[in-house]
């Protein structure tokens, strides 16, 4: 079984050693070995204690009822589920930081597309805005150890569309897009404005005064030395100091993002937050009230287009891309729960996140700033934010209304 051996050549020597006495002493089949050497590079990336070195398995050795191999697989599960449903402990967790994309950008001659919002929109299993996406960047050099982007865009390069006002002035588009966003492919500000990106989005913003064109980033760079049309919305991506410093590498700190957002507002532009994705861990509440509380503190709502609120996504693909690098990260140590063709935290654990996130915010905030639920499931806008859309359609037109009434605020 090659994906067994694959994994297996990952992990320490000495997990290795005591495997293979585990798997001479006691019969398992080949699935049952695959799913322990899965376990146990789980173990390893999350830098905990490998269960093969901490489980006394010498009494099952006695019983000669032949379900040895089962009765070991089944505590090695009972372990795991306690691990991943606790409250993942950063507090002795120190990482080592994979090195971040040092290549420099390589400028391609390549087509402009409009993409789709990745939400697995048959059958409305999340509520999706039906954004648009515009991959003039690809690929990011930042390390944050959930990444998709590094995940599809696997090379040590980064690529930027060459001749991009050209290519979004010959753009045809069609007339229901509204709602472009250029953070899914790479961070938005990576590269500020180093190869024309920001002024060629401002003039194709300056030309569609009826499309929102959003800029999605964890960078702090300071690009805010010039005013920017005002449907051209600069977001950013804030997530708990703990998980900042321990997920997200090379990203700016919790602080940093946020004067960026307060440079980019003295300018004149809107500025939108998604709290995504919210990370399980210990000390959570506290810390992503802290987040609720700086917006506050630091702008009013008539400055804030947008805040989202989303947690932990994987598909299968992107598991197995975590799991076959083998980084040291904890966003693993978690529940995983089928979610809409993904996998992620179940339902009631979303709601208590989420509710506690948007209930951190005042009236005030709540009442005057679009939240809403990033690919999340329709079920849980209603506990979580006292409202709910009956499909898609009624969501995107509310969406779309509000963003240009923050738009049209001077």
């Amino acid at each position: 079984m090659k994906a067994l051996y694959d994994i297996y050549a990952k992990l320490p020597e000495d997990t290795k050693d005591m495997l293979e006495r585990l798997f001479s002493s006691i019969h398992f089949t080949e699935s049952q070995k695959l799913e322990i050497v899965k376990e146990e590079a789980d173990l390893r990336q999350w830098k905990e204690k490998s269960f093969v070195s901490i489980y006394d398995y010498e009494p099952l050795l006695e019983k000669k009822n032949g379900r040895q191999g089962e009765e070991y697989v089944k505590n090695l599960r009972a372990h795991m589920i306690k691990l991943r449903q606790a409250e993942t402990d950063y507090s002795d967790f120190f990482p080592k930081k994979k090195p971040n994309v040092k290549a420099k950008a390589v400028v391609e001659d390549s087509a402009i597309l409009l993409g789709k919002c990745p939400c697995p929109v048959d059958g409305e299993k999340t509520r999706c805005c039906k954004l648009r996406t515009l991959d003039a960047v690809q690929q990011c050099s930042f390390g944050c150890s959930y990444c998709s982007v590094q995940a599809f865009y696997n090379e040590n390069q980064i690529r930027v569309v060459d001749n991009l006002s050209e290519r979004l002035r010959a753009m045809d588009i069609d007339k229901d897009v509204w709602h472009i966003g250029t953070g899914q492919a790479s961070d938005s500000l990576l590269w500020g404005d180093d190869f024309g990106t920001l002024t060629a989005l401002s003039e194709f913003a300056e030309n569609h005064s009826d499309i929102i064109i959003e800029l999605k980033s964890k960078a702090s760079r300071d690009v805010f030395d010039r005013k920017y049309p005002r449907n051209m919305i600069f977001t950013w991506s804030l997530n708990a100091p703990t998980i900042i410093e321990k997920e997200e590498h090379f990203t700016a700190r919790l602080e940093e993002r946020l004067k960026a957002a307060e440079k980019a507002r003295d300018m004149g532009s809107l500025v939108g937050f998604h709290i995504h994705p919210m990370v399980l861990f210990k000390g959570w509440r506290e810390e992503y009230s802290y987040i609720a509380s700086e917006i506050e503190r630091r702008f009013k709502p008539e400055e804030i287009c947008m805040i989202s609120i989303g947690t932990l996504t994987f598909t299968k693909a992107v598991l197995k891309r975590l799991r076959e690098l083998g980084e040291e990260s904890r966003v693993l140590e978690m529940e995983l729960s089928p979610a809409a063709g993904k996998f992620s935290y179940p339902l009631e654990t979303k709601k208590m996140m989420f509710s506690h996130v948007f209930k951190s915010f005042s009236k005030e905030f709540r009442d005057q700033i679009f939240f809403y639920l990033c690919m999340e499931d329709p079920s849980l806008w209603m506990p979580v934010l006292e409202r709910e859309y009956a499909c898609d359609k009624d969501f995107e037109s509310d969406m779309r209304k509000s963003y240009f009434y923050k738009v049209n605020l001077k």
